[in-house]
């Protein structure tokens, strides 16, 4: 017997590569016997599906539970460390829409592996790490690119904007107080806070002669 290691006589359970007598292929955590249940192996010794779950699988960093049997997520950052998620637990802190979308996730199984900031290739899903928490790629943006002083919208990573006046500006955006065209170039005139171009500004001062 794989358990007590004496002879058997009569009922043998074929488990795990050994033959055990019924009574003695028990789960070794919680002692059930596993004849008629699911069973797992590790290190050589018996669980039942709970327990073995429970010590040996994966726990969701979100609700602290196992993560059995279904597609999950590992997030290996830097800043963080190694977390793994349910598929569906792993959503943005901000707008707590899941990264993955539910019409999405049938039928798959195993381990998508993500390392720091970065995007699920074969979803096409984007996501940033920010002070410990995943965010959309829109909740990031809104939350934490600086916006335009003019039309408040954020201005993204590699935009064309002008940083003037104590503040940034879509290029767009910055104007001539009296024309309101856009600078062709960063030079401008400036009265009473506000930026003119060269003609307009030419014309006030002839204006004032």
């Amino acid at each position: 017997c794989g358990g007590c290691k004496g002879s058997i006589v009569g009922r043998i359970v074929s488990a795990m590569g050994s033959r055990w007598h019924p009574g003695c292929f028990r789960c070794t955590i919680c002692n059930e016997l596993l004849e008629h249940v699911s069973s797992y192996e590790h290190e050589g010794k018996p669980y039942c599906h709970l327990d073995y779950h429970e010590a040996f699988a994966p726990k969701c960093f979100h609700c602290k539970t196992a993560i059995v049997d279904e597609r999950f997520i590992t997030l290996d950052d830097p800043a963080l460390g190694k977390r793994t998620y349910h598929e569906q637990h792993f959503f943005c802190s901000e707008c707590g829409d899941p990264f993955l979308a539910p019409s999405g996730t049938t039928a798959r199984s195993g381990e998508l592996n993500v390392s720091g900031d970065g995007d699920f290739e074969d979803d096409n899903v984007c996501f940033t790490v920010y002070k410990g928490y995943p965010y959309c790629e829109a909740c990031h943006v809104r939350l934490r690119m600086p916006k335009c002083k003019s039309c408040k919208r954020s201005i993204r990573d590699g935009k064309r904007a002008v940083e003037a006046l104590g503040g940034k500006w879509c290029w767009e955006c910055f104007v001539c107080a009296s024309c309101e065209k856009p600078f062709e170039d960063p030079a401008f005139f400036l009265r009473d806070n506000k930026p003119f171009c060269e003609p307009c500004f030419s014309l006030m001062v002839r204006n004032e002669m």
